[in-house]
């Protein structure tokens, strides 16, 4: 299968889910999210998060989380994003892709510290490669920024597993993903 035939696959089985099944399996993802991160021997300063679409792994409430600077992206266009601090006073918009997005904040960079990615996924593979909604927003970003983020983490549900995802040779593998059932580490190129 080609990456739109998986893309739509994977769609489908995400939006199968009942919404109790998304509330329930999004909840034991976070959990294991928090739990993961705090056993790291060196954990990251700085989380750069996203605000979940319907269907996606809810990440709500990462929003809470006061052990990190959280950031989060405005997207420009396809290949342009950058990262602004969050706060309790961050005012949120519609951005480009109907995505929420903070309306300001200070901008991460790659010198503040140790930084994990957290990405949206449709579909992953046990290598670690993952396909998006097939604009190439976090793929372009990431790979003009991987010398600055310690790992990247995929969250899902274990529904998007594919046997393959085709990768190519600009994509930067993720680290680890985590659904509802496990975590699994990818192993290292």
């Amino acid at each position: 299968m080609d990456k739109a035939q998986i893309r739509a696959a994977a769609l489908q089985r995400r939006k199968s889910l009942t919404r109790q099944q998304r509330t329930d399996f999004s909840r034991a993802i976070i959990t294991s999210l928090f739990d993961y991160l705090s056993g790291q021997p060196e954990p990251s300063q700085n989380l750069l998060i996203y605000r979940s679409l319907p269907s996606e792994v809810a990440t709500q409430a990462l929003l809470a989380v006061d052990s990190h600077r959280l950031f989060a992206p405005v997207t420009h266009h396809h290949e342009y994003m950058e990262w602004h601090e969050l706060s309790e006073t961050t005012v949120w918009k519609t951005g480009l892709f109907g995505i929420l997005e903070p309306e300001s904040g200070d901008l991460w960079d790659g010198q503040q510290g140790v930084t994990t990615l957290l990405c949206p996924l449709t579909a992953f593979d046990r290598s670690g490669n993952r396909l998006g909604m097939g604009k190439g927003c976090f793929d372009y970003w990431l790979a003009g920024q991987a010398k600055h983020i310690k790992q990247v983490i995929g969250l899902a549900f274990s529904c998007q597993e594919v046997a393959e995802v085709p990768a190519q040779n600009h994509d930067v593998p993720m680290d680890c993903i985590i659904t509802e059932k496990e975590v699994i580490t990818c192993p290292k190129r």
